[in-house]
């Protein structure tokens, strides 16, 4: 068989394309091995497997371990970049932030980002494989879920900027404490080199320890404080930054300390102010993320991709401060992976809520029922998604708005399918 070039890496057929190497990687709860056959059908010019698998007909390469196999690819192809590679970490907004740092930059030059959330140990490196050699910028989000994680990662992609976004007690049920949680996160400015730069939140009750933990140097952001880059609010809309107004694309207090660290980024650069602004209106947001739609005059905003006792604030907030003559309502599902401090955050939450002044609160699945609120004038349970939606029904009419906020694994945007059905 003739040599044939290899011009993508895949690790799931349903996506692979002809010319791809597949990865077979074996899962809990899948083998990718059992796979090979079905991608040389679909046009894999050959396979990573792993000493377990047996004879094929097809290009194979054996190796011990895939999932180090694939490792050591990025490893290697990072040697070949052009590209200043930016690592993004963080409890809260890292998507958010990755994406409008990738605006921004292409406003510069091509700039390669990571796909959704592939943020993790099998999505990091299929990321930098699919970095074009000839991207000027390229930007990365770093996941975690349980300890050593952010440094092995940070140590493939090797940034020489580290931008850090808010920090909470998601996937707490694998740290000891809050504070375990920011030292994992800290992990990304260790690794960046003295000739690098980490981007810092002078706001953050984390910063001191962030600023002694890094070589690289050091610039701060600040929302109405003493930085680098300090942000104010002009409206929900307008963020002044050094003196100049940046229109933002979706309303929220948090939407605009997410767009401060973008902007710094840019001005670092040296990138024109208002190119800078053009990027930044570029921002889309992925699905489930402040996703605004009407069904029957209702607006729904479906912010059901993920939630933890920061964002649930953050989207609350600002929810209650859009302006309209409708009702509002919230439909809130659990707060996931906040392991022993689960109860005393969903009980905070519903407290926090209380304040708020919203028209309704209708509670979803087991998690939920353990927000208790008592000061919206209409609060309901519900079983399912389905229940929510009949309760909606049952209140609402054209002019009022809904947001649906809760971890993803609660699947809460079925409540706008079925309020659609219904």
């Amino acid at each position: 068989m003739p040599d044939q070039l290899v011009t993508g890496i895949s690790h799931d057929t349903r996506t692979l394309k002809p010319g791809d190497l597949y990865v077979a990687i074996r899962g809990d709860q899948f083998d990718g091995h059992a796979f090979v056959r079905a991608a040389f059908e679909k046009g894999a010019v050959g396979a990573l497997v792993d000493e377990r698998f047996g004879w094929c007909e097809h290009p194979v390469l054996t190796v011990h371990d895939t999932v180090k196999g694939l490792w050591d690819l990025a490893s290697g192809y990072r040697k070949k970049w052009v590209a200043s590679p930016v690592g993004i970490t963080g409890s809260v907004g890292k998507t958010t932030v990755k994406e409008m740092c990738a605006d921004v930059l292409s406003m510069e030059g091509e700039t390669h980002r990571t796909a959704g959330n592939y943020n993790n140990h099998i999505g990091l490196p299929l990321t930098m494989l699919a970095t074009p050699e000839t991207a000027r910028f390229g930007v990365f989000e770093i996941g975690m879920n349980r300890p050593g994680e952010i440094a092995a990662l940070t140590d493939l992609l090797r940034p020489k900027v580290g931008i850090i976004t808010e920090i909470c007690e998601a996937h707490r049920e694998n740290f000891s404490s809050f504070e375990a949680i920011a030292r994992e996160k800290m992990k990304l400015v260790e690794r960046v080199s003295p000739a690098g730069t980490v981007i810092l939140d002078r706001d953050s009750e984390w910063y001191a320890m962030m600023r002694g933990g890094t070589r690289a140097s050091v610039v701060t952001v600040s929302f109405e404080g003493v930085a680098d880059y300090v942000g104010r609010a002009e409206g929900d809309r307008v963020l002044n930054v050094n003196g100049f107004a940046f229109q933002m694309p979706q309303p929220g207090e948090h939407m605009m300390r997410d767009a401060l660290r973008a902007i710094a980024l840019g001005m670092e650069l040296k990138m024109d102010s208002a190119a800078i602004a053009e990027g930044l209106l570029k921002f889309n947001a992925p699905p489930m993320r402040w996703e605004e739609s009407e069904v029957e005059g209702v607006a729904f905003v479906n912010d059901a991709y993920n939630a933890n006792p920061l964002s649930m604030r953050a989207g609350l907030r600002t929810f209650a401060n859009t302006p309209g003559a409708g009702k509002k309502f919230a439909v809130l599902g659990g707060m996931r992976e906040l392991g022993d401090v689960t109860e005393a955050e969903h009980a905070a939450l519903g407290a926090f809520i209380d304040e708020l002044g919203l028209d309704g609160v209708i509670t979803v699945g087991e998690l939920g029922k353990q927000i208790a609120c008592s000061g919206p004038q209409a609060f309901f349970h519900a079983a399912d998604a389905a229940e929510a939606a009949r309760i909606l029904k049952d209140h609402l009419a054209a002019g009022d708005r809904v947001l649906l906020k809760a971890s993803r694994g609660e699947r809460l945007e079925e409540v706008l399918t079925s309020f659609k059905e219904i």
